[in-house]
This record gives structure tokens, C-alpha cells and sequence, in this order.
């Protein structure tokens, strides 16, 4: 069986350039899925460019980290999260208290983010989270709601590969395993490894990893200059062997 192969573009609908750009790696068969930032500045030309790619998949990038939120009552509900210009404030949801109420008010504005790209016309394949959000322990019942909600059955798991420079400490990775363990046991179909692009040809351009699917991670029109020319370049002809690029769809 071929190795299955989702390339997901972070970040669509944050500006014009990284829209372009990552429509132009869908159009040269190296970008296969992205999710969509609600609240970015471009969001409506992305909505309406990605109706021209029906094989690609289209899924929410879950944002608490950056913009304003959409929600009409988030700025007294989510105000331990927001900075004085009554935006998301970087790093905060990781550093603040999580309570209940808390937790009611992020599933308002992740309602109100999907909402948003659905009024837009996108039927969102799957859903992440911007700077992984979704993959803070105490999001889990909030995205197993969101699930039940919205019918949304696949998500992206904790990255769970990395080369030896970057490997985290095991007590850290024994927990990614344990959350991606938990978001499968809620209800979500999942890859079972998810990397970035330079990392996974650094590690599998020769031998398969030991999995029949894998998410791939990049950020088109980003800064990063390795993934700029592997996404410049056909990366998949570097691959040693048989593998299919797929979408969420096809999960």
C-alpha cells in the first residue's frame, strides 16, 4: 500500500501573498489541503479561490493566538486573552487560567470562526489550530462539542515526529501520545504522524515510516527559505517510493 501523503498549508486567508502562494502549490500539485483562518484579513478571496480546487480539502485554522475574534461577546468573555487593541494577545490562552467559563467562551468563537468560512461557502474538511492551539489538553471537550456540532470528523494530531536536533524530552512526547490517543477516542479520524515537509524528507525520502498516513505541514509565503524552494520545486520526485498524495477527503 502506498504511504498516504496530506500536504496542509497553514494560514490561508491571512493576506493576499500567502493566499497566492499557496494556491499556486495547489495548482503545481505539491499543496493538497489548508486551513482557513477566519479571522485574517483575506479570508473572502480565499473562500471564494477555493472553490476552483474541489480536490483539495478546506479546514478551519482554530485561532486564539492572533487578530481580533469574530464573537460579538468576546471582548468581556475572552478579555484574559486579548491585548489593548482588544486582539488576541500572542501566547496568553497557554498562560492564563483555562476555567469553565473560559472554555465556553473559545467555543463561542470557534462556532463563530466555522460559521464564518461556511457562510463563505467552504464546507470545512477537518479542523487545526493556528500556532496548535487545539492541542492545549483542556481544548478536548471543546473540540469534541465543536465535532458534535458540526459534523467535523477529522482533525490534526500533535506533531509526533521530529529530527534527533529537535526532539523533545520523552515525557513531552508521551503526552502528544496521549493527547493524540484522546482526540481519537472522542470521535476524530486522524493521520497517525504529522510533521512539517523538511522534516519528513529528511527523515523518509528514502524508507517509508511505519504508517499508512501522514499530515505534512508547511506555510507557503512564509520566511522559511527550505521549504520555500522544496514547495519551488517538485519535492515529491525526492520520495525513493511508492506514495499518493491525498487530501483530508481521502482520510
Amino acid at each position: 500500500m502506498p504511504l498516504k501523503i496530506i500536504v496542509n498549508a497553514d494560514d490561508l486567508g491571512i493576506s493576499e501573498p500567502v493566499n497566492e502562494a499557496i494556491f499556486e502549490g495547489m495548482r503545481k500539485g505539491v499543496v493538497t489541503s489548508a486551513t482557513i483562518l477566519a479571522n485574517g484579513a483575506a479570508i473572502k478571496a480565499a473562500a471564494q479561490q477555493a472553490t476552483s480546487f474541489p480536490r483539495c480539502s478546506f479546514g478551519i485554522h482554530l485561532n486564539l493566538t492572533e487578530f481580533a475574534p469574530l464573537s460579538e461577546t468576546s471582548q468581556t468573555e475572552l478579555a484574559s486573552i486579548l491585548n489593548e487593541n482588544r486582539c488576541f494577545n500572542g501566547n496568553a490562552i497557554r498562560e492564563v487560567p483555562i476555567n469553565r467559563q473560559l472554555l465556553r467562551a473559545v467555543f463561542r468563537e470557534w462556532c463563530r470562526q466555522i460559521e464564518t468560512v461556511m457562510q463563505l461557502g467552504v464546507e470545512p474538511s477537518h479542523l487545526d489550530g493556528h500556532h496548535h492551539v487545539h492541542t492545549i489538553p483542556q481544548m478536548l471537550p471543546v473540540l469534541a462539542a465543536l465535532r458534535h456540532r458540526y459534523k467535523i470528523r477529522k482533525i490534526r494530531i500533535s506533531r509526533n515526529l521530529y529530527i534527533d536536533s529537535q526532539r523533545p524530552a520523552n515525557s513531552l512526547l508521551a503526552k502528544k501520545a496521549l493527547l493524540n490517543l484522546a482526540l481519537r477516542t472522542i470521535g476524530f479520524k486522524t493521520t497517525r504522524l504529522f510533521t512539517e515537509l523538511a522534516t519528513f524528507l529528511k527523515l523518509y525520502s528514502t524508507q517509508p515510516p511505519h504508517s499508512a498516513s501522514i499530515e505534512l505541514m508547511t506555510h507557503p509565503g512564509s520566511v522559511d527559505l527550505e521549504e520555500a524552494q522544496l514547495l519551488q520545486d517538485y519535492w515529491p520526485s525526492q520520495i525513493a517510493y511508492e506514495k499518493e498524495l491525498v487530501s483530508y477527503k481521502d482520510l
